[in-house]
């Protein structure tokens, strides 16, 4: 959907007086039910037996909702930034990528910290409507970031324990 306000040097169209979608928020939002939808799948196979062959659609249903998780993360990346609120919301999608992506847990502790950095990078600041709107989706998708955190996959109890020393130490678990 189109919008007519007017533009920033930039590109970028000002502060609306009500929110609309653009294809980055609009993408966003269906972003955040898929995270909550694989966390729950995550959660699943971590509360049971769940190597035992009848638990084995569980691994499915996780991997399926992981899909759901990357297809629209790389929509957004490929989108266009429409105004300055979309900016935070695609940092924090590529954010969630990383995360979902990383190799160990100390790379996703290293990389979830970053939601703790004052640089802003992160939130999206005023009174408008439509940051209001952006920060509160950016401020579900830290929740969620919280919950993966709390996932055996993402941080493993045994790896922290055993990386952490003097030399390496890996930032704790939020």
């Amino acid at each position: 959907m189109a919008t007519s306000s007017p533009t920033t040097p930039f590109g970028v169209t000002k502060p609306s007086a009500h929110f609309t979608h653009t294809e980055i928020s609009r993408t966003f939002s269906r972003l955040i039910g898929a995270v909550s939808t694989y966390i729950e799948a995550e959660r699943d196979i971590e509360d049971a037996a769940s190597w035992h062959p009848a638990f084995l659609h569980w691994h499915r249903d996780a991997e399926t909702a992981r899909t759901q998780v990357l297809t629209p993360i790389d929509r957004i990346r490929s989108s266009a930034v429409v105004r300055l609120e979309d900016l935070p919301l695609k940092r924090m999608a590529l954010l969630l990528f990383a995360l979902i992506e990383s190799g160990s847990s100390s790379e996703f502790l290293r990389l979830a910290a970053c939601l703790d950095q004052p640089d802003g990078l992160f939130d999206c600041p005023g009174t408008d409507p439509v940051a209001r709107r952006v920060e509160a989706m950016l401020t579900a998708a830290r929740m969620q970031v919280a919950d993966l955190t709390s996932l055996s996959a993402f941080v493993d109890p045994l790896e922290i324990a055993t990386a952490n020393s003097p030399d390496h130490p890996v930032p704790a678990a939020a």
